[in-house]
């Protein structure tokens, strides 16, 4: 592979990188200012569900972002083993993380399909 391609398949994987930690750490820092603000006019409760929500989503953001970086890594500037190795464990771990993070906000794993929502029956008056 030439060189300036290289070079520039580089600076974009450490773009990568730095777009998605600016992801993990900007996403903590707004979930937790909307954790305060939602408590204050909500309660506790709900303001921490939402904000349990709100980290997972960030978390599943950054690690997405981070993913891609190391794959770019992986496949044009650093194709060794150990690099395919990294790449294995960070794919594992965000795919645990994605299960366990729908399992946390939506009660049910992935691969579950949803309950079914039955229609309400109109209520019938009976007359006296």
């Amino acid at each position: 592979m030439p060189e300036t391609l290289v070079n520039v398949l580089e600076t974009v994987t450490r773009w990568l990188e730095i777009v998605g930690a600016s992801a993990l750490i900007l996403g903590f820092v707004i979930a937790t200012v909307q954790l305060v603000r939602r408590a204050r006019t909500a309660g506790p409760k709900p303001a921490y569900e939402a904000y349990r929500q709100s980290l997972g989503r960030v978390v599943l953001i950054g690690l997405e972002i981070l993913v891609a970086a190391t794959i770019l890594k992986t496949i044009t500037v650093d194709p060794t083993p150990e690099a395919l190795g990294r790449l294995a464990v960070m794919i594992a771990i965000r795919t645990i993380l994605g299960w366990t993070m729908v399992l946390e906000m939506s009660g049910r794993w992935p691969w579950q399909r949803k309950a079914p929502t039955v229609p309400a029956q109109p209520r019938s008056v009976a007359s006296t």
